[in-house]
């Protein structure tokens, strides 16, 4: 898939449920005008 090779190009592991993950938040904000991503420091919500 798109999401999955887009993922291996930034040297990411495509693991299923990472990618599955990213779809849900496609999907999410196609019905939602905005989404909270929450965490720990340094866990990369800034790259989102």
């Amino acid at each position: 898939s798109l999401v999955r090779q887009a993922v291996l190009d930034l040297h990411l592991q495509a693991e299923d449920n990472f990618v599955l993950k990213v779809v849900q938040l496609e999907e999410l904000l196609t019905v939602r005008h905005s989404v909270f991503v929450v965490g720990n420091a340094g866990t990369g919500k800034s790259q989102v």
